[in-house]
């Protein structure tokens, strides 16, 4: 019997585990990116470069491959219109034109009626004069690309609009500063069947606006966990997203607000890899190959670290144990805010941090 196969565009890190992952449920993978010499290279059956902008590669690439993934968000909305059938892109479009736009995102989360931060579209120097007002030391942020706070910063009651309006032109938006507790992260996985179940929520931890540490399982009331779920199955079923989701939440004492999705397998649940029955890559590739999700089992709590830049010196030459698991991503340089890999600390699943 011929062992379907995953198309994934994109070749960082997380293509590299999907891949890794798809071993272990029989799937052959196939990856194209424009880069040859990226972390995905030799993890995958079949590799092919490309532009993304290509038709020609990308039809010939959709053509040979049984369904189609992606492991980030940014792919051209182009590359996903030259796709004939679109029935095999999973997650569809749909997640991924969200995604791809913070006012979109926001507009999306108002109209399913979940709680976010407040929040306003910086279109003329006239927005930026009353978000000066509204939006006290608020956290401007680009509508597009930005990720690991890259293309964000804070208002100032003492800035000029006008600076402020050549700096971003039209393209922000403009997000009330919420004085939250902590953050949480719910990974969340739906089948073609419309089936959802989630993983452990977890704590995260950033630095220098990287997330640094996340922390499983957590202790959450009956209330907030109730909440978080909720929330995440109704963004999830709503976009009729077929795969990993990830959805981040700012916890205020009792209340809680949707930070942002992310339409695939996310950075706070690679700990899943080690710790849990089935993990996050798995569980995707599974929904996206038209298997029916798992209810992951905890096997132990964890505490996940990423590598960043050239921490990367410090891990190259240690050796897996029993209780520490080390993924390194086979980066060539160690670029300053680069993940370079992470770790993963195995306790007793008794454990509640």
């Amino acid at each position: 019997m011929t062992k379907p196969i995953i198309g994934i565009l994109g070749g960082g890190q997380l293509g590299m585990m999907l891949c890794d992952a798809a071993k272990k449920i029989d799937v052959e993978t196939h990856i194209f990116c424009p880069e040859y010499d990226c972390p995905s290279k030799g993890r995958s059956t079949y590799f092919s470069v490309g532009d993304y902008t290509d038709k020609k590669e990308i039809i010939k690439f959709s053509n040979n491959v049984d369904y189609i993934t992606y492991e980030f968000e940014n792919i051209p909305i182009e590359t996903i219109d030259f796709i004939t059938d679109q029935r095999k892109i999973r997650p569809g479009k749909k997640s991924l034109l969200l995604t791809q736009d913070r006012l979109a995102e926001k507009k999306f989360l108002d109209e399913l009626k979940v709680p976010i931060a407040p929040y306003k579209d910086l279109r003329t120097i006239d927005d930026i004069s009353s978000a000066q007002d509204d939006f006290i030391d608020g956290i401007i942020k680009t509508r597009t690309l930005g990720y690991d706070g890259k293309g964000q910063f804070s208002l100032k009651d003492s800035d000029d609009p006008n600076e402020v309006f050549s700096k971003i032109l039209n393209k922000s938006i403009i997000e009330k500063r919420i004085p939250f507790e902590f953050e949480v992260s719910v990974i969340i996985a739906r089948d073609i069947k419309g089936n959802t179940s989630f993983f452990p929520i977890g704590k995260n931890i950033h630095e220098n606006h990287i997330l640094k540490h996340t922390y499983n399982p957590i202790s959450l009331s009956e209330n907030q966990t109730k909440k978080l779920i909720n929330y995440s199955e109704k963004i999830i079923t709503e976009l009729n997203h077929i795969g990993v989701l990830a959805v981040e939440f700012f916890i205020i004492k009792d209340q809680i607000l949707v930070n942002e999705i992310a339409p695939r397998v996310h950075n706070s649940g690679h700990w899943t890899i080690d710790a849990c029955s089935i993990s996050q890559f798995e569980q995707h590739m599974m929904c996206v190959s038209g298997n029916e999700v798992k209810k992951p089992v905890l096997k132990n709590s964890a505490h996940m670290i990423n590598i960043i830049g050239e921490e990367i010196g410090d891990w190259c030459d240690k050796n897996n144990t029993k209780k520490v698991k080390i993924h390194l991503y086979n980066k060539k340089e160690a670029k300053k805010g680069r993940k370079m890999g992470h770790v993963t600390e195995l306790f007793s699943k008794e454990k509640i941090f």
